[in-house]
């Protein structure tokens, strides 16, 4: 069993001998099959005397190992991390070793909370904070795992059994991380996404838009994630706002994998732009005249940035996680459901937020601004 890694905290190696002078760290980091795909050569090497003579050395390697750690969304939902094998040898004071140490390591883009202390794991099954999901009207339900520790998920509706999925260990990175849906396709949100998946033809009609305005495909209430150490239950929660147009927000979350937020109501798109300014000289002397219709003030530099301001509709306590994690994630993608799956890099504008309770506020809603991270004109080069 290898023991995960959340590279945006700091992880500890630590390594004792009483006849410890020095110890060196070779550090093998990569994806693909875990006993075939493994470097030659160590991508680093790193060698540490210990201090006085407390006969130990402590290496920190999560920066080291989150270089190699690229997370990219496409509207596809990859499992997406590395191995890590750490081998220490330890030597005395004239140069010969005392011994050695082989540990490997599975590292995601996740991190720990200050309270939760120093190179925590985490959760081994379910990889999100929040045990109710609020999902749009006939979209899926996706629910991320860690494999090697969970055994099933299965889908309920009003108690009854709608599918279950069993779900296997795999020595390749890419089947560390899986994202369990209701329909059995990770990469699809709407009917019409299911049906092009399904290597059929979409025609749209007006006949078929009111069809799938009264049905929802693939319903249900309760999601049971089966893990070695239990089982975690997942209330699913359906909302069918045909007021607004909804947003999906996906981010990279605590646990280092993809999320989905929805943003059921009222959403606002704005503009700034950003220039620069000279005065240009339009007299001309030989005609002792200028043109009226020329720029005395000229712009130059000319770039706008597009702002788009969400409100989540109402939400219980438990999204205060969510909504926790969104923040503090940087990685963050918009797609809006209407289009054909065009995603978009987005950046968390917000930068404070107040954490609303039942108790204290009865009903929660959060607006959330968010920068497009890129420029309205394009300049890509």
């Amino acid at each position: 069993m290898a023991t995960k890694i959340n590279a945006r905290s700091p992880y500890y190696i630590k390594v004792s001998n009483a006849s410890l002078n020095y110890a060196t760290l070779n550090l093998y980091i990569y994806t693909g099959i875990f006993t075939t795909n493994k470097p030659v050569t160590a991508q680093y090497s790193i060698t540490k005397t210990e201090l006085g003579t407390n006969n130990y050395v402590v290496f920190e390697i999560s920066e080291l190992v989150r270089d190699y750690i690229e997370i990219e969304f496409d509207g596809n939902y990859n499992s997406q991390c590395v191995w890590v094998e750490a081998d220490v040898t330890l030597y005395n004071s004239v140069g010969s070793s005392i011994g050695t140490s082989n540990t490997d390591y599975i590292a995601l883009d996740g991190y720990g909370y200050f309270e939760e202390g120093v190179n925590p794991e985490l959760s081994r099954g379910l990889l999100q904070s929040n045990k109710t999901i609020f999902r749009y009207d006939d979209t899926n339900v996706r629910v991320p795992i860690f494999t090697e520790d969970t055994n099933s998920v299965a889908f309920f509706y009003q108690g009854v059994e709608k599918r279950v999925q069993t779900v296997s260990t795999s020595t390749n990175t890419n089947g560390q991380i899986d994202y369990i849906t209701v329909s059995g396709s990770d990469n699809n949100d709407t009917y019409k996404e299911r049906v092009v998946d399904d290597g059929g033809t979409f025609e749209d009609s007006t006949c078929l838009a009111n069809f799938l305005n009264k049905i929802d495909i693939g319903k249900v209430d309760e999601v049971w994630v089966n893990t070695d150490l239990g089982t975690d239950i997942i209330q699913i929660k359906t909302v069918n706002c045909s007021r607004y147009e909804p947003y999906k927000v996906t981010f990279v979350n605590k646990f280092g994998v993809l999320q989905d937020i929805w943003f059921f109501r009222k959403s606002t798109e704005s503009m700034n732009v950003k220039s620069e300014e000279f005065k240009a000289s339009i007299f001309s002397q030989d005609t002792l005249s200028y043109k009226t219709y020329q720029h005395q003030r000229q712009s130059y530099f000319v770039q706008g940035q597009d702002t788009i301001s969400m409100n989540t509709g109402f939400l219980n306590d438990d999204y205060n996680q969510v909504i926790q994690e969104l923040m503090l994630s940087e990685q963050v993608w918009l797609t809006k459901i209407t289009d054909d799956e065009v995603i978009l890099p987005i950046i968390p504008k917000t930068k404070s937020v107040t954490f609303k309770t039942s108790l204290n506020d009865r009903l929660a809603n959060y607006t959330i601004e968010f920068d497009m991270a890129f420029d309205k004109i394009n300049n890509i080069r």
